[in-house]
This record gives C-alpha cells, structure tokens and sequence, in this order.
C-alpha cells in the first residue's frame, strides 16, 4: 500500500493567500458602514428666532402753565420756570391775591398708582424796597411773611370746590396724596396766594420763597 504524500504549506504561499482575504474584508467593512451612513440621514429642518427683544416702560411725566413746561425725564427736572406762588413781579397789597393752574400728563407707558406732593420750609426776606422790614424768626412769627401769606391748593383748573391745601405758607410743612394719574392722562392744579385784608406794615417789602416737590409712583 503506497502512501500519498503530505502536502505542506510554505510561507510564501500563505502570505499570497492571506492578501486578498483581508483585502475582502477591508472593502466589506468600508460597504457595511457606507450602507448603514446611508441609513441613519434624513430630511432636517430649521427655524432661527433672529429678533428676540424686550423694553423697559418708563414713568414720564410734564408739567404745563402757560408757555412753559417741566419734564421728569430731563435736566429741567428741576424747574424753575414754573412758579406756583405768581412771582414777585406784582407784589400783593393786603387784600390781594394771584392763582396759577398748571397741568401735569403722564406721558410715559406706566401709570401712577400714588403721587404726593412735598413742601420745603417757607422762608421769608426783605426786599430790599423803601419801607421794608426785616422777617423776624421763626417764619411763624407775625413779622414773618410766611406766616401771613395764605395758600390755598386746588385739584381741580380753577378755584373751586374742596382745597387740598388752605393755610399759611409757613403751615404748608406735610407731604399732600394727590392719588392716581393713568397712562396718556392729565390733572390739573390751581394755587391761590393771598395776603389777608388785616395785613400790616410788620410784613411789607417781604418775599417768600418755598419749593415743591411733586413725586409720581408706580
């Protein structure tokens, strides 16, 4: 019985063969994962929101008399140009008086939920006219201008109903409510100052001098 003979391998031949099988795995690989690239994209879509924005409202408001105006917002804040008392121009003899309305708008976005309005200390001088007396202190004494000069306060364009203010200037020392003031709307006030009948020389030649502060609140 004759044998076959075993036939070997050799190194060479292994290697020639061995190539092409991981070549053909390479390419395999790389299709698989073409085809599965393939199967994981679809259809997108996109929105951008480019105008995303905000405001803050502001509180504004102006005060009118005459042909003058006073802004909250700006440098005449601080306002000297309306003059609530009539100004010095004219000076009162006893038994005179003068009024002036002025007219506050809000004309900002927010209303005023409380508003007041806050006096300074009334102080008195001398004019400096022939005649004139020296205010003697404190500015309720009856020397004193401020003592004798008589405010009255309405909320309303004239001189009637129900003041919210009647006294002497030296008496005006509390902070006045004056209530609510809607967005796009207006009120208005009218002072009166009057020197009373009785009025003597102790106060002639005097001026007085009294600020206002009017706070607006939302």
């Amino acid at each position: 019985m004759t044998k076959h003979a075993r036939h070997t391998s050799t190194p060479g031949r292994r290697r020639r063969l061995a190539w092409p099988a991981l070549a053909a795995g390479v390419v395999g690989t790389i299709a698989i994962a073409a085809s599965m690239g393939a199967s994981l994209s679809g259809l997108t879509a996109t929105i951008t929101n480019s105008t995303n924005t905000a405001a803050s409202a502001s509180m504004a408001i102006t005060e009118t008399s005459g042909s003058s105006t006073c802004k909250s917002y700006d440098t005449t804040a601080t306002c000297a140009d309306i003059n609530k008392y009539g100004g010095t121009g004219t000076p009162l003899t006893p038994g005179g008086s003068q009024s002036t309305k002025v007219t506050f708008n809000n004309v900002g976005q927010v209303a005023v939920g409380t508003s007041t309005l806050t006096p300074a200390a009334c102080t008195a001088s001398s004019t400096g006219a022939t005649g004139s007396s020296t205010p003697t202190t404190p500015n309720t004494s009856a020397g004193n201008l401020c003592s004798v000069l008589q405010v009255k306060i309405y909320q309303s364009a004239s001189a009637s109903g129900t003041p919210i203010y009647t006294g002497s200037a030296a008496g005006l020392t509390s902070a006045i409510s004056l209530g609510k003031l809607a967005a796009g709307a207006s009120q208005d006030y009218t002072f009166v100052v009057s020197l009373p009948a009785d009025a003597t020389t102790a106060v002639q030649g005097q001026s007085v001098s009294q600020a206002l502060t009017w706070s607006f609140n939302q």
